[in-house]
């Protein structure tokens, strides 16, 4: 099944704000609808300005007063967006090419009708890939542990500092984690975040697992468990790691694309008459190619071509078949599965 960002987009309560509303009111919007930014439109409806959890994070980290300082100082103007119809493959190559975790989603005229976080595809698009295709071991890191009396304010510039989005604290055996939730409940109830103690809001003991543990299990022991992220314990050394939802968002995509290709097309051509066996013997070597079939009727072969992304094949097509002096005209086709027999 192709899954679409539509599929697992958030519509139902959108984080949608003004530009001067101040950064407390934003860490309040985001707590309120668990969602790890805002997002201001244009009269139109269309994405303006986006604030996310990290960026709140780093104005904290910064020492601003959150309470006075407006969301448009701190907010990514001209943010990416994407589209309701396209795949979450594509959201995901998004999301890491603009190195983004959050992305308002718009329809054709660009008016935003949902967000997407990497967590909201996880849950999804792990549930289409078998077990025993990837371990968490290659996403886990180490952990960002702070003393308990650390303030929320060294919280935010460890989070900073460490390009993470939750720090913990050790208590005993077991690790209790100050997570997004928690991080944002402590901006939204305190007046003075240099007072407010890391130990009053990391209430929660994160789950341990090995850390060999299937990358499937782990995003649907999260689901199951509302959490998202996950302890990974070495067996030898006794030493943790995390490994969050986001991280193996990610390794589904990575696993996809090894996997095999995802878009296809067919083109119909016509070539100069005779040569069809001669074009068809080329044709075949070139990259993404893997069919070629003669075929009766109005054209004379057909070419499927399989690659990663529309793009691509696009590429395929106009910069090595196209171009074939003896190819007349062509039609193409670009597939979507909708049916396929396995043995």
């Amino acid at each position: 099944m192709m899954l679409l960002v539509k599929d697992v987009m958030e519509s139902k309560h959108l984080p949608l704000m003004a530009a001067d509303q101040t950064l407390k009111k934003a860490a309040e919007v985001m707590l309120a609808n668990k969602l790890l930014g805002v997002v201001t439109t244009d009269v139109e409806r269309r994405p303006s300005l986006v604030l996310t959890f990290r960026r709140l994070v780093k104005a904290i980290a910064e020492g601003v007063n959150i309470a006075k300082t407006t969301l448009a100082q701190y907010a990514v103007t001209d943010p990416v967006v994407i589209r309701i119809d396209d795949t979450v493959e594509e959201a995901l190559r998004a999301m890491r090419k603009e190195s983004v975790r959050f992305l308002p989603v718009v329809d054709y005229r660009n008016k935003i009708q949902g967000v997407v976080e990497p967590r909201h595809i996880a849950f999804k698009l792990w549930k289409e890939i078998p077990f025993g295709m990837a371990t968490i071991e290659a996403r886990a890191r180490n952990p960002v542990v702070l003393p308990p009396d650390a303030s929320i304010v060294a919280a935010a510039k460890a989070m900073e500092a460490n390009g993470v989005t939750e720090v913990f604290i050790r208590e005993g055996e077991d690790l209790k984690v100050l997570r997004e939730w928690d991080f944002l409940e402590a901006v939204v109830k305190e007046e003075d975040l240099e007072a407010a103690k890391v130990a009053n809001y990391a209430r929660k003991v994160a789950l341990r697992v090995p850390i060999t543990f299937d990358a499937r299990a782990a995003v649907e022991l999260m689901e199951e468990n509302g959490v998202m992220r996950l302890i990974a314990m070495e067996p030898e050394s006794r030493s943790v790691r995390v490994v969050t939802v986001t991280d193996l968002a990610f390794t589904a995509l990575d696993v996809l694309e090894k996997l095999g290709p995802k878009a296809v097309a067919l083109v119909l051509m016509n070539v100069e008459p005779g040569r069809e066996k001669e074009i068809a013997e080329r044709l075949i070597k070139v990259p993404n190619v893997t069919e070629v079939l003669s075929v009766p009727g109005i054209y004379d072969l057909v070419v499927r071509i399989e690659a990663k992304t529309v793009d691509e094949l696009a590429k395929t097509i106009t910069e090595h078949i196209r171009t074939m002096r003896e190819v007349r005209d062509t039609l193409t086709l670009v597939a979507a599965p909708e049916m396929i027999k396995r043995p």
